[in-house]
């Protein structure tokens, strides 16, 4: 059974829907096997809990160019 695992920033509840069956659905496809194989765990993560240089992710992204 393979295992995905995804940190990611806060996502809505339809967004963890699709981005599983994605995952699902195209690691099936590329390994032969079912998608119903796959375990999938998200663990969302607050920018403030994540450093980039000498800053938090959160202060980083509010001057990234959007």
């Amino acid at each position: 059974m393979p295992v995905i695992t995804m940190y990611a920033p806060k996502m809505t509840d339809d967004q963890k829907k699709e981005i599983v069956k994605s995952f699902a659905e195209n690691g099936g496809r590329i390994l032969g096997i079912s998608p119903e194989a796959f375990n999938t765990t998200i663990f969302e993560i607050d920018p403030k809990n994540v450093g980039h240089g000498t800053r938090t992710l959160e202060e980083f992204l509010k001057d990234a160019p959007k």
